[in-house]
C-alpha cells in the first residue's frame, strides 16, 4: 500500500510540474525574460531524464523533451528552401535533417542567441563525397568532428553554421508562427523568448532530431 502511494505521489508530482511549465511562458513586452527562463530551467531540471529537440519542419514545430517526456512545443520557421527538402549544399537555403547534437551556444548580435547544430553529420558529409563536393579529407575531418563530439568544420561546399536561434532584426522573432514564410538560409528560428527557455536547459552534446 505503502508503494501504491508513493507512486501515486510521484505521478501527481510529475503532472503539477507539467502544468507549471505550461503556464509560465512569457507574454509579449512582460516579465523578465532571464528570470522567467531561470525558473523554467528549475522545473524542467525536476523531471528525469536528458533533455532533447525534436523539430518537425511539415509542422513548424519545436518541441522540448526531457526523457521521453514532451515538455513543450514551440512554433518555428526554416530555411528559404524549405520545399526543396534535406540540406545539400552551401546556399541552398535548406534546412538540414536527421539526427545532430548542439555544438556551439553563444550570443549573437544578428540573431538574438544562437546554438549551432552538428551540421554536416556523416549522412551528409557521405553523399557530399560520392557527389564531389567535398574531398576524402574534409569527409575524414568531418567524421572525426562527429566522432569526437566537436563542431564538423563548417567551410566546404557542404555549408554549415546552421543552429536554432532567435531574431534581433525586424520582423520580430514573435512573428514566427505556424504557416509564417520560411525566412533563414537554413536555420531554425523561434521567438526570442523561446530561445531563452531553450537556451537555459540544452547544452554542448544534447541530442537535436530534424525531421521532414
Amino acid at each position: 500500500m505503502a508503494g501504491f502511494f508513493e507512486h501515486s505521489f510521484f505521478f501527481l508530482r510529475f503532472a503539477v510540474l507539467l502544468l507549471l511549465l505550461s503556464c509560465i511562458s512569457p507574454l509579449p513586452g512582460t516579465g523578465t525574460p532571464g528570470r522567467k527562463a531561470d525558473t523554467f530551467a528549475a522545473l524542467v531540471a525536476a523531471l528525469p531524464g536528458e533533455p532533447r529537440l525534436v523539430i518537425w519542419k511539415s509542422q513548424y514545430t519545436l518541441t522540448l523533451y526531457k526523457g521521453t517526456t514532451p515538455v513543450k512545443t514551440y512554433p518555428a520557421a526554416f530555411g528559404g528552401g524549405y520545399g526543396d527538402g534535406d540540406k545539400r549544399r552551401t546556399g541552398d537555403l535548406r534546412t538540414p535533417e536527421g539526427d545532430f547534437y548542439i555544438c556551439t551556444m553563444n550570443p549573437s548580435k544578428r540573431f538574438y542567441k544562437f546554438m549551432g547544430l552538428s551540421y554536416p553529420g556523416l549522412k551528409h558529409a557521405g553523399y557530399g563525397l560520392q557527389e564531389r563536393l567535398i574531398t576524402r579529407a574534409e569527409y575524414n575531418k568531418i567524421k572525426k568532428a562527429i566522432d569526437d563530439r566537436q563542431p564538423p568544420t563548417w567551410s566546404t561546399r557542404l555549408g554549415g553554421a546552421i543552429g536554432i536561434h532567435g531574431r534581433t532584426a525586424s520582423p520580430a522573432p514573435e512573428s514566427n508562427r505556424p504557416g509564417s514564410r520560411n525566412w533563414t538560409a537554413g536555420c531554425i528560428a523561434l521567438a526570442n523568448a523561446d530561445v531563452d527557455e531553450i537556451f537555459s536547459v540544452v547544452a554542448l552534446g544534447t541530442a537535436v532530431t530534424v525531421l521532414p
